[in-house]
């Protein structure tokens, strides 16, 4: 069985709480496994965590060049640059 850690949640608006049981309901989740994902998502977003061995950052980064393809500038050519600084 796996161990699960605890972590408390303390909300100041009634109001979001509700939100986030209505969001969850929606998506067929728990409240805990909607929060969860919420803060897996955030964490990766900050570069906390990796995704797959790789950080978000790279992550994004091949999406965003798959959507506009090449720039222009070969990777040698940006290690020259940068050796020349």
């Amino acid at each position: 069985m796996t161990k699960k850690s605890r972590l408390g949640l303390y909300l100041e608006d009634e109001d979001i709480k509700k939100q986030i049981k209505i969001a969850a309901a929606r998506r067929g989740v728990s409240t805990t496994a909607y929060c969860a994902e919420a803060i897996r998502e955030r964490l990766l977003r900050d570069r906390e965590i990796g995704d797959r061995g790789k950080t978000a950052l790279l992550v994004r980064m091949n999406k965003l060049r798959q959507e506009i393809g090449p720039v222009g500038t070969t990777t040698a050519e940006l290690v020259e640059e940068g050796r020349r600084r």
